[in-house]
């Protein structure tokens, strides 16, 4: 994933990515995602000062996690040949359920391990997350969908940044999916769909 964050995430032609997420405000990043600055956070470091936020780095480190947002084909299909009210709205909606999703894994699955063997738990800070919406899919028929790229890092409630506790997020995944689909119908309420 690291190697080819140009290529597919900020060399795809779709919309530019934002940063999102509680952890990305505490380092700062707001608006456009920048090339460098992904770079950075995936690599565990801050990116204003380029200085290593994690103390304990192990060779088999996962940079990141790309969780995936996407809409019904019904839905995509609605963004994709509407006028450009319609889409507006669907593209709104589609936002507006992947930003509930992502603060429901923010709370219940961002935590991170402490203590011997990481038995003691910890919440986080919140992820240092870009999300990257994208119109089609890699065979290039309409399908809605967000990109979340999620650094493996977030700041634990003791004051230091480590890496995220992966088996929560693993946990919380499949609840996270069907609460991006209920947001997003709910959402849609207003083009009368329902």
């Amino acid at each position: 994933m690291a190697s080819g964050v140009e290529d597919y995430y900020l060399g795809s032609g779709e919309a530019p990515g934002r940063w999102i997420g509680a952890g990305s405000a505490r380092l700062g990043l707001s608006g456009v995602v920048a090339a460098r600055d992904l770079r950075a956070v995936l690599d565990g470091r801050c990116p204003a000062t380029g200085r290593s936020l994690i103390a304990i780095r192990r060779p088999d480190r996962l940079p990141g996690l790309d969780l995936t947002f996407s809409a019904p084909k019904s839905v995509s299909l609605l963004f994709a040949l509407s006028d450009e009210n319609v889409s507006s709205a669907v593209r709104n909606a589609h936002d507006a359920a992947v930003a509930q999703a992502l603060g429901y894994l923010e709370r219940e699955a961002g935590e991170v391990r402490r203590g011997k063997d990481g038995v003691d738990r910890l919440p986080g800070g919140g992820f240092v997350a870009a999300a990257f919406r994208h119109r089609t899919s890699r065979a290039g028929d309409p399908q809605l969908h967000t990109h979340v790229l999620v650094a493996n890092m977030t700041r634990g409630a003791d004051g230091r940044w480590s890496a995220l506790d992966g088996r929560q997020l693993y946990l919380q995944a499949k609840t996270a999916g069907t609460l991006y689909q209920a947001a997003l119908r709910y959402e849609l309420r207003g083009l009368g769909l329902l």
